[in-house]
């Protein structure tokens, strides 16, 4: 019982050390929860994180039974995979240089997938997650010693491994959201946060673009 609780305890701290190399790291998600908080405060950043969850959640709990062959399949799929996530982010980069323009008067305008609504940004957390490709892959790479770890410790190691690395999101995502909540507040600051924002998100989406067809680096990440 004691060497069970010991390994127990070792994975949450490997959760806790590995988890940053991929939940804090920038990219489109984080990003997006920048803009989710500048139409919905924090509890926007908290929306997508839940929408992130409900895809890895699945997708974990399958790697711990099929690991090697859902590598095979992300890896077959990395081109499309990529380019379908790239025009998401293009369109989404896209909105946040409309919210710069506009300015935060006009946040809560029905265009589609703005995260002005709950709903939305769960949504777009679904989305930014399962076509990223290279979410997919850190799982079976970096991630990938915590996913064996979890899988020696049953029945509890999933639900602790899994419980130590997703609080890191919720939390960093809130934290973002809350950035783009108190920008909203100052017309001048949202406007560049947006546009920054949209820049952003529009070297990324260029980024995953020539990574997977030219095999070839935009930004130095």
């Amino acid at each position: 019982m004691a060497g069970e609780e010991g390994g127990l305890a070792r994975l949450a701290v490997r959760t806790v050390i590995i988890t940053p190399s991929g939940a804090l790291s920038p990219g489109p998600l984080s990003l997006s929860a920048i803009v989710a908080g500048a139409y919905l405060g924090w509890i926007g950043g908290v929306f997508v994180a839940l929408g992130h969850m409900a895809f890895e959640l699945p997708f974990v709990l399958l790697l711990l039974k099929a690991s090697s062959s859902i590598e095979r399949h992300i890896k077959k799929l990395y081109r499309p995979l990529t380019t379908a996530i790239s025009l998401f982010i293009i369109y989404f980069s896209l909105l946040s240089f409309d919210a710069a323009l506009k300015g935060p008067e006009a946040g809560g305008n029905a265009i589609p997938l703005e995260p002005a609504s709950y709903s939305s940004a769960f949504i777009i957390g679904v989305v930014l997650t399962g076509f990223n490709a290279h979410f997919l892959l850190w799982w079976v790479s970096v991630g990938f010693p915590l996913i064996t770890g979890a899988a020696r410790n049953p029945p509890l190691g999933p639900a602790i491994m899994y419980a130590s690395h997703v609080w890191m999101d919720f939390v960093w995502l809130a934290l973002l959201a809350g950035m783009g909540d108190v920008a909203s507040q100052f017309a001048p600051a949202y406007k560049a946060l947006m546009a920054l924002v949209g820049l952003m998100l529009l070297l990324f989406a260029l980024d995953l673009m020539a990574r997977a067809w030219l095999g070839r680096r935009v930004l130095p990440l």
